[in-house]
């Protein structure tokens, strides 16, 4: 302790009383023991009254601290930010490969669509054709329930090309917007990242999609085969003729047709998925902290610990008797502790390769990805 006879008009200064125990300190009932603290020491003035002898010794300090408030908060810290070269690497030649992947996606869509959606021959002009015929044989039982088998499969197809050539509109918009993202100027991992997850999305919502197509003819090959089986093959032999021609058909699309068309589809699909798998976006920046003017580096976030100090000083007083006196007082403070000061969580690293904007090549920063 100092003695201090101008500060404050006191008659002395305790600058210091003790050390934090952090091991007692509770915040909201849960003990904190083990965070990073650093060690707080309490700034404390002591006032002796005028009408107090002066001091010859202090012979007993007691003290007691109350906490009134903690709150923990967070301000800005210094840091600069920088691509990590492995990301910025892995990004070559996506913007140049993606329009040629996405034509023959296009393509290949196209073709596995042609032989249901050709005019006249195509699946869809079939079915169109086998509804009007069943429509002048109502009167033969069992064809009303395949009229409405043929007209729900029409509806369930041109369902699933509409949302398939949807997808693909959307793909273009997406793979334009990536093109775009790697083409900025500077660089923001976030908008590549966001525009490759966009891409990656649609994709896989165009390979469930496609996926869906032999599952759905089956399904109505297997109907209509069901439904035939119900028709009486004297009086509804123009019926099943009709739809003989269909289910002949279905099976070709099913069984040789489209399987090959669709595994092109899904080859290309995956051409881009592969194209975009080595960046790495759960970690494409890599930081240094920027020292303050302490020449620290810290997080920035501070512990605020409002209380009052109690407190009873015994001491000898300057007289010829010297007899004993004490003083008693509650003088409220506030402290700061800077919890977290090393980046909890974070390894520190030596030598990260990073993407230097300025010259378009690499450097190396000491900080944390």
């Amino acid at each position: 302790m100092a003695y201090n006879n101008t500060k404050c008009g006191c008659d002395f200064n305790i600058k210091t009383v003790g050390n934090c125990d952090i091991s007692r300190l509770n915040i909201n009932g849960s003990n904190k023991s083990h965070l990073n603290w650093t060690e707080i020491l309490i700034p404390e003035i002591l006032c002796i009254p005028e009408q107090k002898p002066d001091i010859e010794a202090i012979d007993q300090v007691y003290a007691n601290i109350i906490l009134d408030n903690v709150k923990l908060i967070e301000t800005p810290f210094a840091y600069k930010k920088y691509i990590l070269y492995s990301f910025y690497q892995a990004l070559t030649g996506i913007d140049t490969a993606l329009p040629g992947l996405l034509t023959t996606i296009t393509g290949d869509v196209t073709t596995l669509l042609d032989p249901i959606t050709t005019p006249g021959t195509g699946l869809l002009a079939l079915l169109n054709t086998l509804s009007t015929t069943l429509g002048a044989l109502t009167a033969i039982p069992g064809v009303n329930a395949l009229i409405t088998i043929v007209n729900n499969g029409v509806i369930d197809i041109n369902d699933l090309i509409s949302n398939i050539d949807q997808t693909v509109v959307a793909l273009g918009v997406a793979v334009d917007n990536l093109i775009a993202a790697i083409a900025a100027d500077p660089l923001s991992a976030e908008a590549i990242c966001e525009a490759i997850q966009s891409v990656i999305d649609i994709l896989n919502s165009l390979t469930t999609l496609v996926n869906s197509l032999i599952p759905l003819l089956t399904n109505l090959l297997d109907s209509l085969n069901a439904a035939v089986a119900l028709v009486d093959p004297v009086l509804g032999a123009a019926v099943i003729t009709a739809v003989t021609i269909v289910t002949d058909a279905l099976d070709l699309l099913i069984n040789t047709t489209l399987t090959q068309l669709l595994a092109a589809v899904i080859t290309s699909i995956g051409a881009i998925l592969s194209l975009l798998a080595p960046v790495d976006c759960e970690n494409p920046y890599a930081f240094t902290i920027i020292g303050n003017e302490e020449g620290t580096c810290l997080s920035g976030r501070k512990l605020i610990i409002e209380g009052t100090l109690k407190q009873k000083v015994v001491y000898t007083a300057e007289v010829d008797v010297q007899s004993v006196h004490s003083a008693h007082y509650e003088v409220p403070f506030i402290a700061f502790i800077i919890p977290y000061a090393k980046f909890e969580g974070l390894n520190y690293q030596e030598n990260i390769q990073v993407y230097d904007p300025e010259t378009g090549g690499p450097i190396f920063i000491d900080g944390y990805i």
